[in-house]
C-alpha cells in the first residue's frame, strides 16, 4: 500500500513537471531617433521548451522579419529557420554563412573597424523583475568605422551606452537563442573581436535593456538613438510539440537574409526591394543577431 502511494506521488510529480515544462513570454522593442530606428521596433511572442524555441514577430517594421514571421529552433539556436506562414516558406538561418557574407561585403567596401573600446561600468544585484532575480549591468562601447571608396576615406565614430537587467533563473538552453552560433566568424578580425567582446560582458537572459547610441561622421554631423527592449510577461506553461514543427507543405525560399541588412528585402515580405547598403545598419544588425538580447 505504501509503495503504491509513493508511486502515485512520483507519477503526480512527473505529470506536474510535464504540464509546466515550457515557458511563454512577450517582449517589446521601442526605438527613438536614428536613420534606421523604425526597423528595430518590434513586439514578439515566444515559447521555449528546453532546447526548442519559437519566436514570433507579432509586430515588426523590419523588412526581413516582418509581422507574422517567426524564428524556429529545436537545438538552442545551433540551427534555425525564419518562417513566413503567409507565403508558406522558410529560410535557413545560417549564421556562419551570413557572417561570412557580411565579412565579404565589408572587404569589398574597404570597411574597417578601429579604435575599439569595451568597458563594463557596473555589475550589481538588481531588483526583482516579473518575479525573477536580476543582475544590473552598465556597459560602454566605442569604435570607429572607416570606409574607403575611390581613394577617399570616411570615418564614423560610434559610442554605445547600455544598461541591462539580466536573469540567470531561466535555465532552458533555448533562452540563449538570440546568441545562436557563437563560433560564427565574419572573417573581419576587428568586427569579430568587437562582437565577441560584447557577448561576453553579461550573463543570463535580459529582461530589460536600454541602449543609447550616438554616431558622428567626419564632418561633425551627429545622430543619436535610444533602443529599449523589455520583457512584458513571462510564465511557465505546457507548450504543444506542434509549436516547434515546420509544416510539411512549407518550401525553402531562396531569398537571402542578408537583404535585411541592406535595407531592402522582397516586396512580398513588406520590403521595398531596394538594395541600399548602409554601414551603420549592417553593424547594428550583426550585433543584434550575435548578442543575447
Amino acid at each position: 500500500m505504501q509503495k503504491r502511494f509513493m508511486l502515485a506521488l512520483v507519477m503526480l510529480g512527473c505529470a506536474a513537471a510535464t504540464a509546466r515544462a515550457g515557458w511563454d513570454y512577450t517582449a517589446v522593442t521601442k526605438a527613438e531617433g536614428g536613420k534606421h530606428a523604425d526597423m528595430q521596433e518590434a513586439k514578439i511572442h515566444a515559447v521555449v521548451d528546453g532546447t526548442k524555441a519559437r519566436i514570433e514577430f507579432t509586430e515588426s517594421k523590419n523588412p526581413l522579419m516582418g509581422a507574422g514571421t517567426y524564428l524556429l529552433t529545436t537545438d538552442a539556436g545551433k540551427t534555425a529557420r525564419l518562417v513566413n506562414p503567409t507565403e508558406k516558406t522558410y529560410v535557413e538561418w545560417d549564421m556562419k554563412k551570413m557572417m561570412g557574407m557580411a565579412g565579404g561585403i565589408m572587404g569589398m567596401m574597404n570597411m574597417k573597424v578601429k579604435d575599439q573600446k569595451m568597458e563594463k561600468l557596473l555589475e550589481e544585484k538588481g531588483p526583482s523583475i516579473l518575479g525573477l532575480p536580476t543582475t544590473h549591468y552598465k556597459f560602454r562601447t566605442s569604435y570607429t568605422m572607416e570606409v574607403t571608396f575611390m581613394g577617399m576615406t570616411q570615418a564614423n565614430t560610434t559610442l554605445n551606452e547600455q544598461e541591462m537587467w539580466s536573469t540567470t533563473a531561466l535555465k532552458d538552453a533555448a533562452f540563449n537563442f538570440a546568441a545562436m552560433s557563437r563560433e560564427s566568424k565574419s572573417g573581419n578580425e576587428e568586427l569579430d573581436k568587437l562582437i565577441a567582446a560584447q557577448m561576453q560582458l553579461a550573463n543570463g537572459f535580459p529582461l530589460k535593456s536600454i541602449m543609447k547610441s550616438s554616431a558622428k561622421d567626419a564632418r561633425g554631423r551627429e545622430q543619436s538613438s535610444t533602443v529599449t527592449t523589455e520583457v512584458l510577461e513571462v510564465k511557465q506553461t505546457s507548450v504543444p510539440s506542434s509549436q516547434f514543427t515546420l509544416p510539411a507543405d512549407y518550401k525553402e525560399s531562396e531569398i537571402s537574409p542578408m537583404a535585411g541588412m541592406m535595407g531592402g528585402g522582397s516586396k512580398k515580405s513588406g520590403g521595398s526591394g531596394k538594395q541600399d547598403m548602409d554601414p551603420a545598419a549592417l553593424m547594428k544588425m550583426l550585433q543584434q543577431m550575435k548578442k543575447s538580447e
